[in-house]
């Protein structure tokens, strides 16, 4: 029988802080963070996922949502060396010069991580989602939280919570519109992606993307014009 006693607050968090949809605070967004967060922990919980593993995933949409990827090109440590985790090669983006590739305001770099902590909410085999907050954060997923509801946003296929949970590495953080290519870390240009898809993106645009296998398909003569 599954607990829900510990699972009000957090959930009355997210309806009451959400209810101000797009328009909500700084602060606000801040405490949805942590609400979302706390709120990812119990489902899963009680789905029978092991909380190490949700642990371990969540530090995951921490260290690519509000926090940046290693942002100094060598290491502190070792001259002409990249970055490793000693040098404590993780920022919160706000705090890198504002024309730095990987930074965001705070209340963007922390809706980026709302919004994977709702995606993973929404993935294939996900446990039912309240109804009170099926469809209150529309406006930044731009769909439903529930099973299923989530694409993978190249490739147009679901996403097994699962798979997700027992190897993290299947799931990255993708920018539609590479940050190198000028691209901003703001929720409208970010999604979780299969690491299949994001090695397939590289540093195209979707839509090059899309040209670029539908070239590909052309020249062996493998597109159809219909269904």
């Amino acid at each position: 029988m599954p607990r829900t006693g510990d699972r009000e607050s957090p959930l009355v968090e997210l309806v009451r802080l959400g209810a101000a949809g797009p328009d909500c605070s700084e602060e606000d967004v801040v405490e949805i963070y942590s609400a979302a967060r706390a709120f990812l922990r119990l489902q899963l919980r009680d789905a029978g996922f092991l909380p190490k593993k949700v642990t371990a995933l969540l530090t995951k949409y921490n260290d690519s949502g509000p926090r940046s990827a290693p942002w100094r090109p060598v290491s502190s440590r070792i001259p002409g060396r990249p970055q490793d985790g000693s040098d404590g090669n993780r920022i919160n983006r706000w705090l890198l010069p504002k024309d730095h590739k990987f930074y965001s305001t705070r209340r963007d770099g922390t809706l980026v991580g709302i919004k994977y902590i709702l995606q993973t909410l929404s993935m294939d085999g996900a446990p039912p989602c309240p109804h009170e907050l099926s469809d209150l954060y529309r406006w930044l997923t731009g769909h439903d939280i529930g099973p299923g509801q989530f694409k993978d946003p190249i490739a147009l296929v679901g996403v097994s919570l699962e798979a997700v949970i027992n190897s993290p590495r299947l799931i990255t953080s993708g920018h539609l519109h590479p940050l190198d290519r000028g691209g901003r870390h703001v929720p409208m240009n970010t999604s979780l992606m299969l690491k299949t898809s994001n090695d397939l993106q590289g540093n195209h645009t979707v839509e090059e993307l899309l040209d670029m296998i539908q070239g590909i398909l052309q020249r062996h003569g493998r597109l159809r014009s219909g269904p």
